[in-house]
């Protein structure tokens, strides 16, 4: 089969590409990076490039400009020679360390109950190091830790790097299931690696004695090499909830030759460890009190419950809290919209800008604060359309439909499309909700406190969240918010062998729903797809 030259622009950066393989495979062979957030199925739109120089398919041609097609990577054939422009800013921001946490002890910070310095890992000297590992579908996050005194030493964050084959689990699944899990592997275990080195500094990272990884059981899965095409099917079946210890060697990542990684166990296919040491990091495993744990990002997972008991299910809530699958989104960086409000004398809409500056995007936590201020001046209605109240000069009209510029050039706006995302996305949130207290009956215990978790949690504007119907509606007092429960649970089941061992007996204290289970889920869904509900009164669940 013949092979051709692609070569992207600017960059120079080409490959030999077989007849009739994708340009988005292309763009990978030759390093060109490339958003595939929807898994090349072309749904995103984020690898629409525009060909400077040879033929594509005419029935693949978005559009043209100044005579050149525009066209998704993910859908194109190559037949020829080409020279492609991507149109989309692709590039994953780079590793990051920092001193956010860098002095603190977990063990006095974030301990729900008091706990002994007791490493789960062996610690001989004061230079013994230990790692504490956030794998999340979005973003990873490591904490580097001595072991002695259980300070954090140092510590980095980076966008996980499986983002290039989905930008949900689903879609990294199916792409494992098409032999890829060879290089999803490879790709997080090397990940890890960066920020290792990255985190230790000018300290040793051979003295690490250990890891400790929450993730959810996909990525648990795919950190291992573990088939998780059982995780999608229905019911979910996943290789295993629960890992024995690996070495850290055979994973590549630094360390003395015996150092183990111990990774956190799930409850179900769809619930995993991440978000149950979130859950008794929270102090659900000893609370009196019956609480909400909800972790917002890519999915959506709750916990409802207590001492006694735990109901835990998962959401398919989508990319659009994380600023995927809106067409004008971006995560929250510099040029993203974080906040918004409209004056209700003269309709000016005032926009909070990450950074400062000209508006790039729009982040999840901007989404959010967006549609309560759109939805309170009435310029959207109850299913997130455009009303007449729209002022002239802020309604865009394209090919996408219509939209609320953000931007001064009409650049940046919200579609309704977008409204519609964010409308099913906390419509699956909050029946995920209501289906786990309803599930109790009528006679059971209300929520009494609530925790929010995630890193897109940090940015949340709670009362827009409840405003539009995502969270429910109990005094804002009654919230509190973990930064990264996964991340502070594994920190604290490394420095603690006790909390390590409280997170495996709560498993068995956790029924697993599975929602798809619930007649009743559907119906609630449903109802919580307008702004805020069908019924507000039923957002009050305290």
């Amino acid at each position: 089969m013949p092979a051709h030259r692609v070569q992207f622009s600017p960059s120079g950066r080409s490959t030999l590409i077989t007849e009739g393989a994708s340009l988005l495979r292309a763009a990978e062979l030759a390093s060109e990076p490339m958003r595939a957030e929807c898994g090349g199925r072309g749904a995103c739109g984020r690898c629409l490039v525009r060909i400077l120089d040879g033929q594509v398919p005419e029935y693949r041609v978005l559009r043209r400009e100044a005579g050149s097609a525009e066209v998704l990577a993910c859908l194109t054939r190559v037949h020829g020679p080409l020279t492609v422009q991507p149109l989309v800013e692709a590039q994953l921001p780079k590793l990051v360390s920092g001193d956010r946490y860098i002095g603190v002890q977990p063990l006095a910070a974030w301990a729900p109950w008091p706990l002994a310095l007791a490493p789960l890992v062996e610690c001989h000297g004061a230079e013994d190091l230990g790692v504490a590992l956030d794998i999340g579908t979005t973003t990873l996050r490591l904490l580097l830790i001595r072991l002695s005194d259980g300070t954090i030493v140092g510590e980095a964050w980076a966008y996980n790097p499986q983002i290039s084959k989905g930008a949900d689990v689903i879609s990294r699944i199916v792409a494992a299931e098409k032999g890829c899990l060879g290089e999803l592997a490879a790709a997080i275990r090397e990940a890890v690696v960066a920020m290792a080195l990255e985190a230790a500094g000018g300290l040793d990272p051979g003295c690490i004695r250990g890891y400790v990884v929450a993730g959810n059981v996909t990525m648990i899965h795919l950190l291992l090499g573990e088939d998780p095409s059982g995780i999608r099917r229905v019911p979910s079946e996943p290789r295993a909830l629960a890992f024995s210890p690996v070495d850290a060697q055979g994973l590549g990542w630094p360390g003395r030759a015996d150092a183990p990684v111990y990774t956190v166990p799930g409850a179900g296919g769809w619930v995993g460890g991440d978000i149950l040491a979130g859950a008794v990091r929270a102090g659900f495993s000893r609370a009196a009190e019956t609480a909400l744990y909800v972790d917002l990002g890519t999915n959506g997972e709750i916990v409802f419950g207590n001492a006694d008991f735990a109901l835990a299910c998962a959401c398919s809530a989508g990319p659009a809290f994380e600023g995927g699958g809106i067409r004008c989104g971006m995560r929250a960086d510099r040029g993203a919209v974080d906040g918004a409000a409209i004056d209700a004398e003269n309709g000016a809409m005032e926009l909070s800008v990450i950074g400062g500056g000209s508006v790039r995007g729009l982040c999840g936590s901007g989404l959010i604060a967006l549609a309560d201020a759109l939805f309170r001046a009435g310029w959207i209605d109850r299913c997130g359309r455009l009303t007449a109240r729209v002022p002239v000069e802020r309604r865009v009209e394209g090919k996408w439909g219509v939209a609320i510029a953000l931007s001064t050039d009409q650049r940046v706006a919200l579609w309704e499309r977008d409204t519609a995302s964010l409308i099913r996305a906390k419509a699956a949130v909050f029946a995920g909700i209501r289906s786990l207290v309803e599930s109790l009956g009528a006679g059971g215990p209300g929520i009494e406190r609530a925790y929010v978790s995630g890193n897109f949690g940090r940015y949340l504007n709670l009362p827009a969240a409840v405003g539009i119907g995502l969270l429910p509606d109990i005094p804002l007092g009654r919230y509190g918010y973990i930064d990264n429960g996964s991340l502070e649970g594994a920190a604290l089941s490394l420095l603690s062998s006790q909390f390590f061992a409280e997170i495996a007996a709560y498993v068995t204290r956790v029924t697993y729903v599975d929602l798809s289970d619930l007649p009743g889920y559907m119906d609630e869904f449903v109802g919580a797809s307008f702004l805020p509900h069908t019924s507000p009164d039923l957002l009050r669940m305290g």
